[in-house]
């Protein structure tokens, strides 16, 4: 289906520029347009998933591409319960071969069932960086290891905040966990943004019931 559209789409703009070159427009201007037309749709597409503020965008695009793997992710997390993630998770281990995001996806798999030496085992074979430190991290952060919750190596802005919100949901410090939840999401973009704000969601609803 997604193949038809874009199919489609290009056929589109193709009889677009051949009807202005029909038009008397040279055909150097109308492949101009043609190309000027793709580049926007690319950059809107990359600026919606790594760059925009907008997470009404992104929820659209999320919904949009479910069936998508990457997206199927995003979608279980935001709407799906705890078995439909897991679900995912596991056809994503299945369907990736490439160590460092199967490994990633596994750790995933292990921090949701609550499973840390399966995590660790994950973490150590993700074997790339910042995905291994911030898994480390991470468990470091549920373990209360406060020396072995902060690396060098997090070099997105929004991973340290997010370890040390991981551990402050630990220790059920409700106003450490707002702050740098709040921090975590304002320095991260796109399609990372929305995940951390539905992952975080779901921490705080668990805070709230315990």
């Amino acid at each position: 289906m997604k193949i038809l559209k874009l199919t489609f789409f290009y056929l589109m703009i193709m009889i677009l520029a051949l009807a202005l070159s029909l038009a008397g427009v040279r055909m150097s201007v109308a492949l101009g347009v043609f190309a000027l037309i793709v580049i926007v749709v690319i950059y809107r597409h990359i600026h919606i998933l790594y760059r925009t503020n907008n997470m009404q965008q992104v929820d659209r695009l999320v919904k949009k591409e479910k069936k998508q793997p990457f997206f199927a992710f995003l979608y279980a997390n935001t709407y799906g319960t705890k078995e439909e993630q897991l679900q995912v998770l596991d056809d994503l281990i299945v369907k990736y071969k490439q160590p460092a995001i199967k490994n990633n996806y596994v750790f995933y798999k292990a921090i949701l069932e609550q499973n840390l030496m399966a995590a660790k085992e994950a973490a150590e074979k993700i074997q790339k960086e910042p995905l291994t430190s911030y898994a480390f991290c991470y468990i470091a952060a549920l373990e209360g290891r406060t020396a072995d919750m902060r690396s060098d190596k997090l070099k997105q802005p929004w991973m340290q905040p997010a370890i040390e919100a991981v551990y402050a949901h630990s220790m059920k410090d409700k106003i450490a966990f707002d702050r740098f939840t709040k921090e975590s999401i304002d320095a991260a973009r796109g399609v990372q943004k929305y995940q951390l704000i539905h992952s975080f969601e779901q921490m705080k609803n668990e805070m709230e019931k315990s």
